[in-house]
């Protein structure tokens, strides 16, 4: 069985909604086997680039010293508050 599977609700009982998205978020993430009180490891996330726009981004990381990864985390965080 995959991690990320939702676990099933038994049958002929009806599936509670998650009450706010976060709730959603969270169920989603994570299988309640991972739920402990040790903190989340982070989500690893992949998306595709136009050349240009990475050549871009990797010259602005340079520039400041930093990875890519880290000058992403900023602008998402700073987009996020």
């Amino acid at each position: 069985m995959s991690k990320f599977k939702i676990a099933s609700t038994p049958k002929g009982l009806p599936a509670e909604k998650p009450a706010t998205k976060e709730e959603f978020v969270a169920g989603a993430s994570m299988v309640q086997s991972q739920a402990s009180s040790r903190p989340p490891n982070p989500i690893r996330l992949n998306l595709d680039l136009e050349p240009d726009l990475h050549r871009r981004l990797k010259l602005r990381a340079v520039e400041r010293g930093i990875t890519i990864a880290h000058l992403v985390r900023d602008l998402i965080t700073r987009e996020l508050g």
